[in-house]
């Protein structure tokens, strides 16, 4: 990859700590790259820590930095690949982080990592930040999040609606930092109802004209809904959407970190 200082879409990124007084431990970066069949690549990739006591923004900060690091330093055209190396090295690098230093034991990170080759998307991500792509008039939520209650919902326990106000709802069955050989998750959603197979073969979707990707950490999911994000998607610019979409979290209470990236092509 060629390092370039402008990508060939519209961005807007920001972060908050939210309401609660509590550490940002939220991580972000957008990076743009020539690609080897000459695209142009853009990179985005937001990391929510986790652990307290300052060993969650450590987590996400490494996360944050070995992916941009290694996507890169990448060559060849398998996005899906470069992305899958990138999150195995991170994984390795947070947990060998942790067992270094004592203060650290026990820190982890979620992850999710955008690229977008020309107008080609892929998607890796683990734990429960997400993304949401708005085409076509409407929006969907791309990613599935590795927590307790989608596990329930997958398996018919719990409704969504019921999931929505869960007590156990944040926890997270899978992040960067439990195990050095967890994988990225490669499914990315078009369809509310396409099996997981299908989902995978997603990867490297052509994206319209127009269409706008949005990541995002837990304190702007929790608290905003996909109709909310789809119309102030609408009616701004990336980064006048970023803005909206923060400051509506923390008027609903901000009792987490809010990270919002938004690409447009």
């Amino acid at each position: 990859m060629i390092p370039t200082p402008h990508s060939d879409l519209m961005v807007g990124q920001g972060t908050h700590p939210g309401e609660t007084g509590k550490n940002n431990e939220d991580r972000f970066a957008v990076s743009a790259y020539y690609g080897e069949g000459g695209e142009q690549v853009t990179l985005a990739v937001i990391a929510d820590g986790i652990g307290g006591n300052q060993a969650g923004e450590v987590a996400s900060d490494l996360a944050v930095k070995t992916i941009t690091r290694s996507v890169g330093k990448s060559s060849g055209t398998d996005y899906a690949a470069i992305l899958d190396q990138a999150i195995s090295q991170t994984a390795a690098a947070v947990v060998g982080a942790a067992k270094a230093r004592p203060d650290l034991r026990g820190m982890g990170t979620t992850c999710v990592a955008a690229l977008l080759a020309g107008r080609r998307l892929y998607t890796a991500y683990v734990g429960d930040s997400r993304a949401y792509l708005a085409r076509r008039g409407g929006i969907i939520q791309t990613t599935v999040d590795h927590t307790f209650v989608q596990e329930a919902i997958e398996h018919g326990l719990l409704t969504p609606e019921q999931a929505r106000n869960h007590p156990h709802r944040h926890v997270v069955r899978r992040h960067l930092g439990s195990d050095p050989a967890v994988r990225a998750d490669f499914r990315l959603r078009l369809s509310e109802t396409e099996p997981p197979e299908h989902s995978m073969r997603n990867q490297g979707v052509l994206l319209d004209p127009g269409s706008r990707l949005m990541l995002c950490s837990d304190g702007l999911s929790d608290l905003v809904e996909p109709d909310e994000i789809l119309r102030i998607l609408d009616h701004n610019d990336p980064q006048s959407a970023v803005d909206e979409l923060i400051l509506l979290a923390r008027k609903r209470g901000g009792h987490d970190n809010i990270t919002v990236i938004v690409l447009q092509v």
